[in-house]
This record gives structure tokens, C-alpha cells and sequence, in this order.
């Protein structure tokens, strides 16, 4: 793990770019290859815990861990113990019986113990250096009364009979003494297997705060240092990372670059007229489906751009795709049907209902066997795809149903429609929950964040909004876009929810940062390396990275509502500006923009499908 922080923190540091290129490579070493000894794995973290709360000012709680764990002193009772160990080494027993004296660092009898083979230390010093007088006081004061804590049979016997000897090896019983500073040590000994008996240090450490075995004394701030040696080997296995130094956003899950998508890698004429919707099919973002005005849906590889399969079926236009966890593939069309796909190509059944035109579709989370439509009918409809039969209905818009979402719990649905309102659905009871009259537009899409906080609608008013649903109110506006005809432009989360990435009637690929943060920035415009649809790929695709898509995050992971900057638009929200506006597409407007682990696509009014590669943001140092 050191070499690992050492390695990343010269990096671009140090090192001329000649050098970086000669530096030979750092070693892949896995998770898999690294063991800890079980034995000692908890008592260490404990050991770490410990130390990080009481270099925090959290004592009290450090004592727990410390008495009740891992059965050692305090830092208070450390010290006192190394006093101790420093008086018997200089010979100041007076000190000694003043430590022994503070209750808790041994038990009542062990301390008497000890304190009757200090005394005899201090006993037969005064007989080696002649001084008998001192010799007789100390065993009439001290030792008497401690007589029954002697370690030997009639060993105060013997030390009574030295008071009228000339030296300490005049009594057989003391033949062995090796001197003053030997029998000094041995006391020292002593007294560290005592405390090592009471559990107020790790077993066979020379001093106290010692890791376990004997390894030597834990460095002070030792669990960060951990924390930051993981973070460079998490760095060190990203295979674009920008430049350094990183900037480890949250301990709870592995470092992702924040990879901004400002390059075409293709641009793919997979359909004859425009291209509706997109979708992801894997985690990885290597397979995508495209769903077209000409009633087809492609599924093809994002990483060179061959068609996998052409689905055909559908007598209408595709509106939406939504592709499941297990890899059920949901197509929505204008013929009024829902049809279902393997990533093979099969077809595995049609979904079909009454109410027109389907202008939205996503699976359930967490009831892979049901699926949500939106519908002309101003109907939202719950289907089960393994009996086929319709479920619930949610009904409560005035006009027409464009676009629903389900939060990561899979028990809230969002909905927008052409009557410019965002609902909420309880996906239990099918009520509606909450009514948000939120747009001077028609809702053309929404979608709930990881956590399940925030709601981000695309509107027909040239916005995106971001939706605090705990407050109710809108707290941004991404503009710059164009979004007001008779299309359904819509607009997404992107890497973690830390972007907004949308299309625009304009042509472009709009992002945004999602805080907002680039607002009183200009526009970035990026001009694709692929000039016009007729352009054919000819390179392979040069994805970011091969890192998973992360766990859905707590609610906690996302920070309170920022306040509201001075700016504010008349709908409530702070206006945010455009981060990049990519241009790359022909003709006509980007209907669909989608963002998975380091690839995004995009559907066009051309027939092209998009696909964006990201390039790392430059750390701030």
C-alpha cells in the first residue's frame, strides 16, 4: 500500500513528462492478492478507532473502546504506567508508591504485591550501600505490614536477618542478587507482565500504544494514513485519472475521475430517420439500444460500433427504452404497445393497453416482473411481464402522461405530463402523493437521483429543473438549451449525479454541472472530430475506463440544498449556464442523452446515435 501512495503522489509531481514515460510501470496488485492476519484484524481496527477519536477531542468515547475493547488504559493511565517504569529503572521509589497509590491502573491485591517487591528492592539497595539505619525503618514501616504478600516462604525472614549483615550475598536466600541495576530491569519486567496480566496493554509489547506482537509504537495519525494510502491505490488503479493531486471526494465508495464527455468517438447512422431514445444494456456501457421513428430498435456496442441486433415488431414510432437489472429490454412505442427484448434479440412478449400512444417506460426497481408506462390517456398503467396483466393504474393528470420515473427503492413514481405538473405516486397504494405545478412547459422527462431526494424534469419552457422533493422547490434551472416545439427532448443524471447531460432542439449536447458551479462561467463549445452523419466510424472506440458502475448511494451521500444564489429565475430556480455544448450531430434536434460508467450516447434527429467519450477534469490543487 505505500508503494502505492509514493508512486501516485510523484506522479506529474516530480517527474519530467520523459520521465513519467520511461517510469516503468507500477505492478497490478489485486484486492485478492493482499491477506491480514484474522487474528489480530479486529483488535487493530479497534486499536485505530481509538486513536483517531481521542486526536479528535472525542475522549469519552475513545475510553469506551479502550476499557470495554480493548481492555487497555487510557491516555492518562499510559502515562501513568510509564512513569512508573521510568521511576524503578532511576531508582525513585518514592514516586513509585505516589503512582501506585492512584486507583485503577492494577487490582487492589496485585498492586500490594508489587508494592511489598518495590519495598524489597528499595530494602536491599539500602543494604548494598551500608546504609542500615535507612535498611531497619524501611522493613519495620513498609515491609511488616506487607508481609503476607511476600513471593517466597520466610522471605522477610531473610530480609529481617540482612539488617545485621555486612552485605546482601551474606544470606544464602540472596546469593543470585545481581545488583542494583540488573534487579532494576528485572522489577521493570516484572511490572509490565503485571499490567499485561490486568489487559492494559496489547500482549508482548515493549510500550504502551505498541501495534499487537511487538511491532513497535503506533504512529500518531496512523487510521488516516491508512485512509489516504487506500485512496492512492484506487487512484493508481484507475486507468485515466487526469492529473494529480486527487481529490477523494467520499470514503464510502472507490474513487471515480469525474470524466467530463466532451469528444465524439462515433458517430453511428444506425437508423433512416430520427432516433427518438437511447438506453444502456450493461453496467459497463459497452451495449446500448437506439429506438427510431422507422419502428426499430438497435442494439449495438458502443466500443465499435457494429449493429448486435436489429428489433423489428413495432408498427409506430419508438418513444422510450428502459433496460431491467436482469436484461429485459422494454421498448414503448406510438402503436400502443410495450414490446420485450433479450439482449440476444428475441422478442419475450408484448405489453398492450388502451391508452394510445406509450411515452414512457421504466421497469420497477426491485419488481423486475413489473413495468410502469406513460400514456396518451393521461394514464400511468403498472403491468406484471410474467402474467401480462395490468396491476394498478394511476390516474390524475389533465392531460397527457410523457415521461415517468421510479426512485432506487422502487416505492415512489414520478411522473410528468403535458399539463406542465410533476406528480408523485405511492407505487403501493397508487395514490398520488404530492402535486408540483412546476414548469411553464410540458414535462418531457424526469428522473429521481441515486438517493431519492431530488427530482431533475425536463420542460418545454428551454429548462431542466432540479426539484428538492423534502422542500418542495426548485432549486436550479439548467439553460442554454432550446426546448419548446412539439419534440420530447429529454435530459439525465450523469457520473453519480454530479452532471445534468440533455439534448436540445438545437443539435447540441448540452451538460451542466449539477450544483450549479460553472453558472457564472462561459459556454464551452466543443466541435466534434466526426464533421457530418454521412462520416463513417474508422477508429475503435477509446472509452474512459473499465470502472463499475458505483453502489446506489445513502441519502446521505448527497449535501444539503445550497442556498439560493442572489440570481433567481421568476420559476424559483438558480439559473445554471452550460458547462460544454457539444456539437457532433447533423441536422435537427438531440432528442435523448444517456450516461453510463464513462460512455454517453445520444440520439439525434439525423438517424446517428452519439457516442461521447469523457476526458478527466483537472484537479484543483
Amino acid at each position: 500500500m505505500e508503494a502505492f501512495s509514493s508512486a501516485s503522489q510523484g506522479t506529474n509531481g516530480h517527474l519530467s513528462p520523459r520521465q513519467q514515460e520511461k517510469k516503468p510501470a507500477a505492478p497490478d496488485i489485486s484486492l485478492e492478492s493482499i491477506s491480514l492476519d484474522e487474528s489480530k484484524l479486529d483488535r487493530e481496527i479497534a486499536l485505530l478507532v481509538s486513536q483517531y477519536l481521542d486526536s479528535r477531542s472525542y475522549g469519552h468515547v475513545a475510553r469506551v473502546i479502550d476499557e470495554e475493547i480493548l481492555r487497555q488504559p487510557r491516555r492518562e493511565e499510559r502515562e501513568e504506567v510509564e512513569l512508573v517504569e521510568r521511576a524503578l529503572t532511576d531508582g525513585d521509589f518514592g514516586s513509585i508508591e505516589a503512582f501506585l497509590a492512584r486507583p485503577g491502573l492494577l487490582k487492589p491485591q496485585t498492586q500490594k504485591a508489587f508494592m511489598y517487591m518495590t519495598y524489597r528492592q528499595q530494602f536491599l539497595e539500602h543494604i548494598e550501600n551500608r546504609e542500615s539505619q535507612k535498611a531497619f525503618n524501611l522493613l519495620q514501616k513498609r515491609l511488616k505490614p506487607l508481609e503476607h504478600y511476600q513471593p517466597y516462604p520466610y522471605d522477610f525472614y531473610s530480609l529481617s536477618y540482612l539488617t545485621s549483615a555486612g552485605t546482601v550475598h551474606d544470606v544464602p536466600s540472596f546469593k543470585d542478587w545481581a545488583g542494583v541495576e540488573p534487579e532494576r530491569e528485572k522489577l521493570v519486567g516484572m511490572w509490565r507482565d503485571l499490567v499485561d496480566a490486568e489487559h492494559l496493554r496489547p500482549a508482548g509489547s515493549g510500550t504502551l500504544l505498541a501495534t499487537p506482537g511487538g511491532a513497535g509504537k503506533m504512529e500518531e495519525g496512523r487510521l488516516v494514513q491508512l485512509l489516504r494510502q487506500a485512496g492512492a491505490w484506487q487512484v493508481q488503479q484507475c486507468t485515466r485519472r487526469g492529473r494529480g493531486p486527487w481529490r477523494v471526494a467520499s470514503l464510502l465508495q472507490d474513487y471515480h475521475p469525474l470524466a467530463i464527455p466532451t469528444r465524439l468517438a462515433h458517430l453511428l447512422p444506425l437508423h433512416k430517420t430520427n432516433i427518438k431514445c437511447v438506453a444502456f444494456l450493461t453496467a459497463n456501457g459497452s451495449l446500448a439500444a437506439s429506438g427510431s421513428s422507422d419502428s426499430t430498435v438497435k442494439i449495438f456496442s458502443t466500443e465499435d460500433g457494429i449493429i448486435r441486433h436489429t428489433l423489428r415488431g413495432h408498427t409506430s414510432r419508438i418513444w422510450d427504452l428502459d433496460c431491467s437489472a436482469t436484461g429485459v429490454l422494454a421498448s414503448a412505442s406510438g402503436d400502443g404497445s410495450v414490446r420485450l427484448w433479450g439482449v440476444d434479440g428475441e422478442e419475450q412478449g408484448v405489453l398492450k393497453g388502451e391508452g394510445g400512444d406509450v411515452y414512457g417506460v421504466r421497469w420497477r426497481t426491485g419488481h423486475e416482473d413489473q413495468l410502469l408506462t406513460a400514456n396518451y390517456d393521461r394514464i400511468l398503467r403498472l403491468f406484471s411481464t410474467s402474467t401480462g396483466q395490468l396491476i394498478r393504474t394511476f390516474s390524475g393528470h389533465a392531460h397527457s402522461c410523457l415521461a415517468v420515473a421510479v426512485d432506487s427503492t422502487g416505492n415512489m413514481i414520478a411522473s410528468g405530463s403535458k399539463d406542465r405538473h410533476m406528480r408523485l405516486w405511492d407505487a403501493v397504494g397508487g395514490v398520488c402523493v404530492t402535486t408540483m405545478p412546476a414548469c411553464l412547459g410540458e414535462v418531457s422527462s424526469v428522473e429521481f437521483d441515486e438517493g431519492g431526494r431530488y427530482l431533475l424534469a425536463g420542460c418545454k419552457d428551454n429548462s431542466n429543473s432540479l426539484w428538492d422533493l423534502r422542500m418542495q422547490r426548485n432549486l436550479y434551472r439548467y439553460t442554454g438549451h432550446q426546448n419548446t416545439a412539439k419534440n420530447l427532448i429529454r435530459c439525465s443524471f450523469a457520473q453519480d449525479s454530479a452532471l445534468v447531460v440533455g439534448g436540445s432542439e438545437d443539435g447540441g449536447v448540452y451538460v451542466w454541472e449539477r450544483e450549479g458551479g460553472s453558472s457564472a462561467a462561459s459556454t464551452t463549445v466543443s466541435t466534434s472530430l466526426v464533421p457530418s452523419n454521412k462520416t463513417e466510424p474508422t477508429s475503435p472506440y477509446l472509452g474512459v475506463g473499465v470502472n463499475p458502475t458505483p453502489n446506489r448511494a445513502s441519502p446521505a451521500y448527497y449535501p444539503k440544498p445550497a442556498l439560493q444564489p442572489a440570481h433567481v429565475a421568476s420559476s424559483g430556480g438558480a439559473n445554471v449556464r452550460p458547462l460544454h455544448v457539444l456539437e457532433g450531430h447533423g441536422e435537427g434536434a438531440v432528442f435523448d442523452v444517456r450516461w453510463r460508467a464513462g460512455v454517453m450516447v445520444s440520439a439525434g434527429e439525423d438517424g446517428c446515435v452519439g457516442v461521447w467519450e469523457g476526458e478527466e477534469r483537472e484537479e484543483d490543487g
